[in-house]
């Protein structure tokens, strides 16, 4: 049986295909971190934050379990509220499995 030779297929535009491949084989990253000084932080943000997703967060300030505060219409989590709960969460034994 004879070897096969691989077929190298060439668009028509190289240079900027040649580009591309470089960039995501070699990217660049330039990441600048910046401590974040904001006192409050929108629901979607708190979530991420505390890790979990939006419809729990709204059950945990519906029971009270976090406080919020509203800003026109939007409802806004204090970082104090986030670190409050994150307290009272390690506060609370684990019952025995």
């Amino acid at each position: 049986m004879a070897k096969s030779t691989p077929i190298r297929v060439t668009s028509v535009n190289t240079e900027q295909t040649r580009r591309r491949v470089r960039e995501v084989e070699q990217p660049i990253i330039n990441i600048t971190l910046q401590p974040d000084e904001r006192r409050v932080f929108s629901v979607v943000e708190a979530a991420a934050i505390l890790g979990i997703g939006r419809s729990k967060l709204y059950e945990f300030i519906s029971s009270g379990e976090i406080r919020s505060i509203r800003i026109g219409r939007l409802r806004k989590i204090p970082v104090a509220a986030i670190d409050e709960f994150l307290e009272s969460r390690e506060a609370t034994p684990r019952p025995p499995s």
